[in-house]
């Protein structure tokens, strides 16, 4: 059976975005292979990781819409708190909270490097 290890962030700037993630949600570094453009692994509390790994070109896409992957998902128990904390550090919000018909919440924005991120709060899990 498969588990996610990772998600990979590829970044023109590994150190600000590391230092973006780690402020905003609390992650711990695993690793820092101490180049001049670092390579980190974030730790989330689930276990689950983030590579932030420096980039060699720059072509990326601002649309939640377009083919591949465009966001991570982060999941919350109180969203509303988690919001105001994006709002407090002056993070680029998206698309403001909504709670959605069958009681989902969520709330999009982006990291420095215009990645598309959202918060979720379910009120039922789906599994």
């Amino acid at each position: 059976m498969a588990r996610l290890e990772h998600i990979g962030i590829c970044a023109k700037d590994t150190v600000k975005l590391k230092d973006w993630y780690v402020k905003l949600f609390d992650l711990k570094i695993v690793y820092d292979n101490q180049k001049e453009m670092p390579t980190y692994f974030l730790l989330l509390e689930d276990g689950n990781m983030i590579e932030i790994y420096p980039s060699d070109s720059e072509t990326a896409s601002t649309d939640n819409k377009a083919q591949g992957i465009r966001h991570l998902a982060l999941t919350t128990d109180n969203i509303e708190q988690a919001y105001e904390g994006l709002q407090a550090e002056n993070v680029e919000v998206i698309e403001a909270l909504k709670v959605h018909l069958n009681g989902v919440k969520t709330v999009f924005f982006k990291d420095t490097e215009g990645n598309i991120l959202h918060f979720i709060q379910r009120p039922h899990p789906l599994y």
